[in-house]
């Protein structure tokens, strides 16, 4: 809070009182804001004084520092230009009429040539980064795109963001239900992806959920009649993996895909499908150190999968006033596993060889899920009133069954079997108004409650004897009641919004009977966001919010997953929430980000991996050492962020950005009867740029570097990828192929160790990150079509936390 009220402080010192603001927005015909247009600011005699480019709202703002006769000039691609009458200023605060801008449609052929969103954009409350037109995600995965976002990492087959503990996934709450995220986004057509948003510091409008949020937003076209899109996407990754004694494969992809969408009247309907097939590995090295023994574990882990995603709905146009909607969407993934690993044990003190053994774990897994949303938008007839109510029901289903076969130098063969049912039901409601006090005041304000059942039902059984001590049916409840108030106002040259949410929730986990937990709380959400417009171009940003992480379903669960005989986690049914305070201080310059600083205090820190170790003796009377993870609560983290962005710009060639996130990360605890304690400065450094080489041939580069970092209690090591890609339009552009290399230097991995204790573990782990992949597309029909409104259910951040195993 502390650190809050400096940076109000900093910003009430930049105070500059020459002249007054000339504001307004940019429209289309339909009244929708343009983004990225031009406007100037033209003085008497149509010289240009200033110009600048309308934020993702179609907002702009002048500062004019002397009264006088003037103009101003707006334009887009795409649009004609249009100027405005000779404005008579008083150097007054003015606002004028909206910008109704008209279409301007350059044709080739029936392809309309649009204009392009710079790379990044950053609005009041979050950042964007335009990914529509990237030529890289033609044929990858949202998880792909992710790992291009400024900042984002992935370690431990877990998506993380610098400087935050708990990291919420949207992906508008159509494809996120009941699904573990990180599974979820290797499976996403990027092609289908608009834009992804990173609010670091989310209104009292979103759950209070997670200390950050990364919004997917799916592509959405405008115009009337009817156009489809098909697709054809393929890749082979060659690779040779001799840490676990793998020879040359190739893993492979196919990806069809089709999409849909008819717009007569008041009627719009869409539908789509995807078709994933997809062979893949992960490799897992863990070394060990203890009572001088060294323990070597290589698990190599190939697998394969066949994923079917379809949507279809419809949007109804009543009258004026009214929308009514529908949506369905779904999934269901068929996949299976024959996982490897080595083990042997030697002395440290002679090298001689102790122990070994091999074992498999042949997984084979279904995931099924089917979510209904329904929603009506109310338009009353005071201009910015409005009224939404979204009601949701979802269902999923996990079955996963696990073989593990250990096969010792000396005794019987081991075998153990886990087999996984695991349904959740969930349904929610919820209703936002939205009421205009004046034409620079506005407030917001909703309900909304959930309800969740999750069933997990564990069998496990030793050389095919039930084993009662861990067999296991956790079934968890929860229902959460929120209600929220939100206020925005323009003031001069200040912007600002505050709220407050309330959340209450209510849950209780049972076990063999017996309830394990019992929970009954409210608690209080505020957050304030203020902006100082500086001058036309340059703006300061202040913002403070506390936000709640709740432990996941999984991570509350008490049964015991193996990866392999040696390894597995546990869920922990006495976990309490999270609670961060996240203050932010950023600058901006027409509308792009370029420096910023952040800080993030949190409390009983949910660890999702915190590490114990215990000698086990097995079923051959042979005593091993058994590494775990059990999610735990650690006191407190620190988070120290500086991040800074750049353009980089070469004529109308090369256009992109780069820049640095220096980040410091500081975690104390009292954990297993001692005292944990960590902190390091980690650094970031990201870039891309597109290359247009011509009206038919563009190309992409990407690439990051990132040094050793914390992370809880491992000590990360580098990583780094570098993406390259080209594309080609053809058929009157109607027809696109492209060809991406994704991690060319196949850098992008995790690498760690542990020092806690008695503990001393190395890990490194990598994936088949490295992809050669070719893609076509072909656009059917009028491609000017307006999609269906971008809706966001109310199951959307509760999805985020049920984590299942794939």
């Amino acid at each position: 809070m502390k650190l809050f009220l400096f940076f109000l402080i900093a910003i009430g010192w930049y105070n500059v009182a020459i002249g007054q603001t000339i504001a307004g927005r940019v429209v289309d015909e339909k009244q929708q804001p343009i983004v990225a247009a031009t406007v100037s600011l033209l003085n008497g005699q149509d010289s240009v004084l200033q110009s600048l480019q309308t934020d993702g709202e179609g907002r702009y703002q002048f500062w004019y520092k002397s009264a006088g006769r003037c103009r101003l000039m707006a334009s887009a691609i795409g649009f004609k230009m249009i100027k405005s009458a000779i404005i008579q200023h008083d150097a007054k605060p003015l606002v004028l009429p909206d910008f109704s801008l008209m279409p301007d449609l350059q044709q080739l052929g029936d392809v309309v040539v649009l204009g392009r969103k710079p790379f990044l954009e950053q609005r009041a409350d979050k950042l964007i980064i335009n990914v529509q037109s990237s030529v890289l995600a033609a044929g990858q995965t949202a998880a792909d795109v992710l790992r291009r976002v400024p900042g984002m990492r992935v370690l431990s087959d877990r998506v993380t963001l610098t400087g935050k503990n708990k990291l919420v996934i949207m992906v508008e709450g159509r494809l996120s239900q009941y699904q573990d995220m990180n599974a979820l986004l290797r499976a996403t057509p990027a092609n289908t992806i608009d834009r992804i948003e990173v609010i670091t510091n989310p209104s009292a409008a979103y759950d209070a959920e997670g200390d950050a949020v990364i919004n997917i937003i799916l592509k959405h076209r405008q115009g009337a009649g009817t156009n489809a899109t098909v697709g054809f996407a393929s890749g082979a990754d060659p690779y040779v993996l001799n840490e676990v004694k793998q020879g040359r494969k190739l893993y492979q992809r196919y990806n069809p895909s089709f999409s849909i969408n008819h717009r007569d009247g008041k009627l719009n309907m869409f539908g789509s499908y995807n078709y994933l097939y997809r062979t893949q590995f992960e490799v897992n090295l863990i070394q060990r150190k203890h009572d001088n023994s060294y323990y070597d574990q290589r698990n190599y882990n190939p697998s394969d999968y066949d994923l079917h995603t379809y949507q279809a709905g419809a949007d109804y146009q009543a009258d004026s006033l009214n929308t009514f909607g529908v949506l369905i969407n779904g999934f269901n993934r068929k996949g299976g596993g024959h996982y490897q690993n080595t083990s042997t044990q030697t002395s440290l003190a002679n090298g001689n060889l102790l122990d070994a053994f091999t074992s498999q774990n042949r997984q084979s897994n279904i995931n099924s899920n089917l979510a209904v949303n329904i929603s009506w938008r109310h338009k009353f007839a005071n201009d910015g009133q409005s009224l939404v109510v979204d009601a949701d029901a979802a269902h999923y289903l996990l079955k996963n069954v696990s073989h593990i076969l250990v096969y010792p130098q000396t005794g019987n063969v081991l075998h153990t079997c886990q087999s996984i049912n695991n349904p959740v039901s969930f349904a929610t409601l919820k209703a936002d108004y939205t009421q205009p006090l004046s034409k620079t005041v506005k407030f917001e304000t909703g309900l909304k409650t959930s309800l969740a059942k999750i069933d997990n039902n564990l069998l496990f059984e030793q050389n095919e004897i039930r084993d009662a001590g861990r067999t296991n049916r956790f079934i968890y409840r929860e229902n959460i009641n929120a209600a929220y108030g939100n206020f925005y106002s323009t003031i001069g040259k200040w912007d600002v919004q505050a709220g407050l949410r309330a959340e209450q929730t209510v849950s209780d986990g049972t076990s063999h009977g017996q309830k394990l937990l019992q929970r009954n709380f409210v608690k209080l959400f505020p957050d304030v966001l203020l902006t100082r417009r500086l001058d036309s171009a340059l703006a300061i940003t202040g913002q403070f919010s506390k936000r709640i992480g709740r432990p996941s379903y999984q991570q509350q669960n008490p049964f015991e997953m193996y990866l392999d005989p040696l390894t597995y986690t546990k869920g922990n049914p006495l976990l309490r929430p999270q609670i961060t305070q996240s203050a932010k201080l950023s600058f901006t310059y027409t509308g792009l980000p370029v420096f910023s600083v952040a800080y993030d205090r949190t409390h009983h820190v949910i660890v999702e991996y915190a590490p114990q170790q215990k000698m086990v003796v097995d079923a051959n009377g042979v005593a091993r050492l058994v590494s775990f993870s059990v999610a735990d609560n650690l006191a407190e983290a620190h988070n120290i962020s500086f991040q800074l962005n750049f353009p980089i710009k070469a004529g109308k060639v090369i256009d992109g950005y780069g820049g640095i996130i220096t980040a410091l990360q500081q975690y104390s605890a009292y954990y297993n009867q001692g005292y944990f304690e960590a902190q390091k400065w980690g650094h970031v450094f990201f870039a891309q740029t597109d290359v247009r080489m011509s009206n038919s041939w563009t190309g992409q580069v990407s690439a990051y570097y990132a040094t050793p970092s914390q992370y809880e209690f491992i000590k990360a090591g580098r990583n780094s990828s570098v993406d390259l890609g080209v594309a080609k339009k053809l058929m009157n552009n109607r027809a696109k192929v492209t060809l991406s290399v994704t991690d060319l230097f196949f850098g992008d991995r995790t690498l760690g160790n542990i020092n806690y204790q008695d503990i001393d573990l190395r890990l490194k782990q990598y994936s088949n990150t490295r992809n050669i992949i070719l893609a076509f597309t072909y656009n059917i029909g009028n491609q000017q079509i307006k999609a269906a409104s971008s809706r966001t259910s109310g199951a959307e951040e509760e999805a985020k936390r049920v984590k299942t195993n794939n």
